[in-house]
């Protein structure tokens, strides 16, 4: 890998905030998240197709966002290429099987994965899923097949990582509790050679402290900081850290040029959703048996101080998606998709906040540009298991026929 060529640009450039968090020693400016130019050493991007995997993405939310101003790179995505919109799996799914059944076009009954077992307590649960369980190609597996060369960071299912033509790394939560457990890290990154490297790019969440998160707080309320501890903290601390990390990671894969495909997977805005979902809508749970009017009146002070850190969210995740697009050839393809969005917070009969699986909506989206594709703007109907046979259409990979889903050849040129 060509690190002579990135290593000094990775640890002075600062991503929305702090790519390189660990040497950041001053908070970004109160009520904003910075930004940072891409750096200079990956302008002329090397990359053939590009899949950024977003947990939890909603899309009436990158409608409202769009219109202020505030994700011009998700904006310009959407009106350059096409969109689409398909259901989702059950509520309750476990997000791998989610995850590999877009990168796979099958679903999950019919790729080896999506099963139940008896647990100890005799209740069917989920069986677990491995990478060697899969009786299909998934994206990386067919691409290494073809030898082709792939880098894949941080997508779900892939645990222990397998071993493809290329780079893969795996999922974040993952990754991290297995290095404080001190596990094999052969379970964690492919090939050995690029373990050392890619490892020390990982940021372990407990290093993130309240100030590297002051750009996703309205701070000029009584509370501060003060609103941002125990889960508040914590939730965010880990979507800022494995959303960075995942961003390193990819950027020094990329610097290889032999990797010509590439996925990336951000888990972060998933939790901070469940997290803040009620202090952006605090009327959703106003009504709530729980609620007296004390905690109300906390709830809303709160509120002021943390209502935007959603909106913000989505902001320093659209700064991600734009350097990452920087990586892919001019006549590249791009894709962002997700597995599920949010319809927000509501409550039971009884009046108790119904959060979790149950606060995402029954719907996924993705979004797709490349030479070959329709720059029209429109928004599809399609299934989830279209994803990936399309994209690989796009980018002009054929993939494994016999798949659940099809071509979409209605957004193709």
């Amino acid at each position: 890998m060509n690190r002579e060529k990135i290593l000094g640009v990775l640890i002075a450039v600062v991503l929305v905030a702090a790519v390189v968090v660990v040497v950041m020693k001053t908070r970004a400016p109160e009520g904003e998240v910075e930004s940072a130019p891409t750096p200079a050493a990956l302008e002329t991007g090397t990359v053939k197709m590009l899949i950024i995997g977003i947990e939890g993405l909603e899309p009436s939310l990158v409608a409202r966002f769009s219109e202020r101003g505030q994700l011009p790179n998700l904006a310009r995505l959407m009106e350059e290429g096409v969109s689409g919109e398909f259901p989702a799996l059950e509520r309750g799914i476990a997000p791998e099987i989610s995850w590999t059944s877009l990168a796979t076009g099958m679903k999950p009954e019919n790729q080896g994965i999506g099963g139940q077992v008896l647990s100890p307590r005799g209740d069917l649960v989920d069986s677990n899923l491995v990478p060697s369980s899969r009786t299909v190609d998934a994206i990386w597996t067919h691409l290494s097949a073809m030898k082709q060369s792939v880098g894949v960071v941080g997508w779900p299912g892939t645990w222990p990582v397998e071993t493809i033509d290329g780079v893969i790394v795996g999922q974040y939560s993952r990754l991290i509790l297995d290095r404080r457990h001190g596990g094999d890290v052969n379970d964690r990154i492919q090939p050995a050679s690029q373990q050392q490297a890619l490892d020390a790019l990982m940021i372990d969440e407990g290093e993130i402290t309240r100030k590297h998160l002051a750009g996703f707080l309205n701070l000029d309320t009584p509370m501060g900081f003060e609103a941002l501890v125990g889960q508040n903290y914590t939730s965010l601390a880990h979507a800022y850290a494995a959303d960075n990390s995942n961003t390193r990671v990819a950027i020094e894969i990329a610097a290889d040029p032999g990797v010509e495909y590439l996925l990336v997977h951000l888990e972060g805005l998933d939790s901070v959703c469940q997290r803040f979902w009620h202090y952006m809508d605090p009327e959703s749970v106003m009504g709530g048996a729980a609620l007296d009017d004390r905690a109300r009146a906390e709830l809303m002070e709160q509120s002021r101080t943390l209502g935007s850190a959603i909106e913000r969210y989505y902001s320093f995740l659209d700064t991600i998606v734009g350097m990452l697009a920087e990586l892919v050839q001019e006549d590249g393809t791009i894709a962002v998709v997700t597995d599920h969005g949010y319809i927000g917070v509501r409550l039971d009969r009884g009046g108790n906040p119904l959060v979790g699986f149950d606060m995402h909506s029954s719907r996924g989206f993705w979004i797709l540009k490349g030479s070959s594709v329709i720059e029209s703007g429109q928004t599809v109907e399609c299934e989830m298991f279209d994803f990936a046979p399309t994209v690989m259409e796009a980018a002009g990979v054929a993939f494994p026929e016999g798949t659940d889903g099809r071509i979409l050849e209605e957004v193709l040129r």
